[in-house]
């Protein structure tokens, strides 16, 4: 369980870097700091279902696992479930999103239901992602001595708050703003599962 704790954090972080890397550079003029990640498999786009079925939900399939490792063999404290049930609707809606692609481009003047399906769901995870970062950071006082958790925790979650705030489709910087926020909420959870492997027998 140890091993499947550390590296399924980093597998989904490093599933979902490079199913945007290889996406974007088969996307013609695609840009990664203008664009959202969601563009890669919109409708329309080049590699719209391969992105979708073969990328972002594998990522979260990986999250998902982290997750039933940890309460395999973690003490289920009300703040470790709560904070594990938040993180597991932030994989669920992503997966979901993945399953109703937005409009092409991500942007229509006449959105479709996937679209708008898509982009509740995004919400819905974003927020969920970030309020659980937040519970489980408050929770690991009870198991680890180091305030590395806590800290990194309560950082990551206020400024990828701070950004989510700003994923504004107008902005034309947005697509570096969606992905700050999401490496910074990946890259917490391979510094949890660091220490979460530290205090395991």
């Amino acid at each position: 369980m140890k091993k499947i704790i550390l590296i399924s954090p980093l597998l989904s972080l490093l599933w979902l870097s490079f199913t945007v890397i290889l996406a974007g550079n088969s996307y013609p003029d695609y840009s990664h700091v203008s664009q959202f990640m969601s563009e890669l498999g919109a409708t329309g786009s080049p590699d719209g279902d391969l992105v979708n079925y073969f990328g972002f939900i594998p990522t979260e399939l990986f999250i998902l696992l982290f997750l039933l490792a940890l309460l395999k063999v973690m003490h289920k404290s009300k703040l470790l479930v709560l904070g594990v049930a938040c993180i597991a609707v932030y994989a669920l809606s992503l997966i979901a999103a993945a399953f109703y692609p937005c409009d092409f481009q991500c942007r229509p003047v006449d959105p479709s239901f996937s679209h708008d399906m898509h982009m509740l769901f995004g919400a819905i995870a974003y927020l969920a992602g970030i309020v659980g970062v937040a519970i489980l950071a408050i929770d690991s006082k009870n198991w680890c001595e180091s305030k590395v958790p806590l800290a990194s925790g309560f950082l990551i979650a206020a400024c990828a708050f701070a950004l989510m705030l700003n994923l504004d489709a107008e902005l034309p910087y947005v697509g570096l703003v969606q992905r700050c926020m999401e490496i910074l909420v990946y890259a917490w959870f391979c510094v949890y599962a660091f220490y979460v492997t530290r205090v395991l027998k």
